[in-house]
């Protein structure tokens, strides 16, 4: 009877060292796991602003050479702004476009717009074009 009596004394004092062990090092493991999933979302965070600010600029760009009265054909390299983005614009004009019935569509351009830029020692590009007609952004007379 003496050692059922000892064995319950132990196990009322308290916790052994295993088992604060046991806890911390389950803890510890959240802990961590918590870090690296906050640490995922930032990065992620800051990859979205990053493309978000070549987006608006491609747009810009976009919005700029491609809503001109008298369009022509263009090939213009634009220096890299305070943000480190590239700019190149190509406008041409496309002469072998036909419709579904396969009649000739005449003056129409194909607009395009690539951005080119460093992010993490590594070269990125992005691109956009649209097709715009000459005589859309003309004064009607």
């Amino acid at each position: 009877m003496k050692t059922g009596r000892t064995t319950r004394r132990r196990v009322e004092r308290g916790m052994t060292l295993f088992e604060v062990i046991l806890a911390l090092a389950l803890f510890s493991s959240a802990a961590v796991a918590l870090v690296v999933a906050i640490n995922t979302i930032g990065s992620a965070v800051l990859e979205a602003r990053s493309m978000r600010a070549v987006q608006q600029g491609l747009e810009s760009v976009m919005d700029e050479y491609s809503k001109v009265p008298q369009i022509a054909e263009l090939d213009k390299e634009l220096k890299p702004g305070p943000d480190g983005i590239a700019y190149r614009v190509k406008i041409t004009l496309m002469d072998k476009l036909k419709n579904k019935d396969g009649q000739l569509i005449s003056n129409i351009y194909r607009v395009q717009v690539l951005a080119k830029w460093l992010e993490n020692n590594q070269k990125m590009e992005a691109e956009t074009e649209t097709l715009r007609y000459a005589g859309m952004y003309l004064p009607s007379q």
